[in-house]
């Protein structure tokens, strides 16, 4: 088994169409290795491999900003977690190396899940601020519209961090910008 990361730049055409397969989504399906190196360029990818095969995979978003009470934020972002292999514990050991990694560098962590896969993040002990990404406005179609995620995942996070994501709510949102 082999756990490793690399850069956008770095990727080869093989880890690219692995990644773009199981990301399902379709929108991305067409894009050339060149443009899925650009569009990702302030990413990290992180792999799990068992001989020649990745079976799981996930990314780190460098470029995830917003707004709370016009204070701007940035932290990584947890995202394009995939298991390739269902049910066999690669997700788990990617996570587990993924948060390792990210505690190694000092990098602040954030996620977030459906409540469909809380149970996965409980199971594994990733700290969840449960019902808090509903508070994620991002602007789509000249609006303002709520994440479609229900909770926000802490991967690496100082207390402060932990402090504001917890209070958020109705009258105290974040906005992606």
């Amino acid at each position: 088994m082999q756990y490793y990361v690399k850069k956008s730049n770095e990727l080869l055409n093989k880890e690219i169409e692995v990644t773009l397969k199981f990301w399902e989504l379709e929108d991305w399906y067409d894009l050339g290795f060149e443009t899925f190196k650009e569009k990702f360029k302030k990413s990290e990818f992180h792999f799990l491999k068992i001989d020649e095969r990745i079976v799981s995979l996930a990314r780190i978003n460098f470029d995830f900003k917003f707004k709370i009470e016009n204070n701007s934020y940035q932290f990584a972002e947890f995202a394009g977690f995939v298991s390739v292999e269902k049910n066999k514990g690669y997700g788990t050991i990617l996570l587990e190396k993924t948060i390792e990694n990210l505690k190694q560098k000092n990098i602040e962590t954030i996620g977030f899940c459906e409540k469909d896969l809380r149970t996965f993040y409980e199971k594994t002990g990733t700290k969840i601020l449960y019902d808090k990404a509903n508070y994620f406005l991002e602007f789509d179609n000249n609006k303002w519209t709520k994440s479609t995620d229900n909770d926000i995942l802490i991967l690496n996070a100082s207390l402060k961090t932990i402090d504001l994501l917890q209070n958020l709510g109705e009258s105290n949102t974040a906005f992606l910008i």
